[in-house]
């Protein structure tokens, strides 16, 4: 099956196996909704990803976990283990990482719709802030020579949804919020000169779990913001020292797509910056997706097997609440009944939640093995933006979080 990987998902005989375990027995003992990831998935995705960087051959290079992808304390005490950074996005994220061992020095924080209170916050940390607006740059109040970054539109959006593109003006009827564009950029550059401060870094992210064709439009992006670096370097001399691709390195979801790949990506990478002059500055990366997505998955039990209207419907102890992705974006995800993996018995049938609503869906006719009540199914790719945006929905639980193919070391 696609979606089989050596050490870590597979089938066995019927039923399903993550790491070493039996993942009925796993749901059987800590119940459901649940999610389980599997530490030895991410540290996989985490060196293939640093041996690409290595081999690229970038003098300097760093990888910043985006933590708003899973923020489990095992999964993050796994990054800090392997040496990487952390990609905050909020005060409480900083806290988080500071709490897991963390150093400032090893946090990037790239927010939006910053507030007075968050600037009060970061002025009193060491993080380096990527501003992502002017006004928030306006707003700050920190030690003059302080380094900051700046996060650029740089007019070019990728996602694998509209909802999920972060760059260019507007995605379809969706205005873009994030970054700074255009004009705004000048007056960025006169207000870190007017306020002493020492622009260190130039960041871009132009949208969440791309994939196959859209990687080629990536390097437009990339371009656009290398020519922006031009202009910092013409203005601030030497000051630059670091391009923050962001993240959004995307995993496939299907049969259909391929790998991302790293190693090609990360090699062309360093050919366009050598081409702008910027071949020895230092390289940040900020991926989420790409390190926990199929490293976790969510397993719901069957509760409820009926026809409706011609349609069978398979009704599951989880929603919406518990995982958005399929609602949200209308991402597929494949779904693996846990204990009939290999059945060759096969229905058409609509997989839905447990939540009051039309859209808790999860799957729409598809093609499962035969499913019984009391079933339990596995939904793919839930390791990133599943449990960090659950939510108590019609009072209904959140689910749990179970962590295999540990264990993890913690600082003193």
């Amino acid at each position: 099956m696609w979606w089989e990987k050596p050490g870590h998902l597979r089938a066995v005989g019927n039923r399903l196996f993550i790491g070493e375990h039996d993942v009925v027995e796993l749901a059987e003992k800590h119940g459901t909704p649940v999610y389980i990831y599997n530490l030895s998935r991410i540290r996989d995705n985490y060196l293939r990803m640093a041996d690409a960087l290595k081999k690229a051959g970038f003098r300097e290079w760093r990888i910043h976990y985006a933590m708003k992808a899973n923020n489990n304390k095992e999964v993050l005490g796994l990054i800090r283990e392997l040496g990487g950074g952390i990609d905050a996005t909020s005060p409480g994220e900083v806290k988080l990482a500071r709490e897991i061992g963390f150093k400032d020095e090893d946090i990037i924080f790239t927010g939006t719709s910053l507030s007075n209170g968050d600037l009060e916050f970061l002025a009193k940390t060491n993080v380096l802030i990527n501003f992502d607006s002017v006004s928030s740059l306006r707003r700050f109040n920190g030690e003059e020579g302080r380094k900051v970054g700046l996060r650029i539109n740089t007019g070019v959006g990728i996602g694998r949804v509209e909802k999920t593109t972060t760059g260019g003006l507007e995605v379809g009827s969706i205005p873009v919020k994030f970054g700074i564009s255009g004009k705004a950029i000048d007056r960025a550059f006169d207000l870190i000169e007017e306020k002493g401060l020492e622009l260190h870094c130039l960041h871009h992210h132009v949208g969440s779990d791309w994939v196959g064709e859209k990687i080629a439009r990536y390097f437009q992006a990339l371009d656009n913001l290398l020519k922006v670096a031009e202009k910092a370097e013409a203005r601030f001399g030497g000051s630059l020292k670091v391009i923050d691709l962001g993240g959004g390195y995307g995993v496939p979801h299907s049969a259909e797509e391929e790998e991302f790949p790293v190693y090609e990506f990360f090699q062309r990478v360093k050919e366009h910056m050598e081409e702008y002059g910027f071949g020895d500055l230092k390289v940040i990366v900020e991926p989420g997706t790409y390190l926990v997505s199929d490293a976790g998955i969510l397993v719901a039990q069957v509760n409820t097997v009926e026809e409706k209207n011609g349609r069978i419907f398979v009704g599951v102890d989880a929603g919406l609440n518990v995982f958005n992705s399929p609602a949200l974006y209308n991402y597929y995800h494949e779904i693996v009944v846990c204990n009939r993996v290999s059945s060759e018995e096969k229905m058409v049938a609509t997989v839905v939640g447990n939540i009051c609503e039309s859209g808790d869906i999860f799957a729409v006719d598809r093609e499962l093995p035969k499913i019984e009540e009391g079933d339990y199914i596995a939904i793919l790719n839930a390791g990133a933006y599943g449990y960090v945006m659950a939510n108590n929905y019609n009072l209904r639980p959140k689910g749990k979080e179970v962590v295999v193919g540990g264990p993890v070391r913690f600082p003193d």
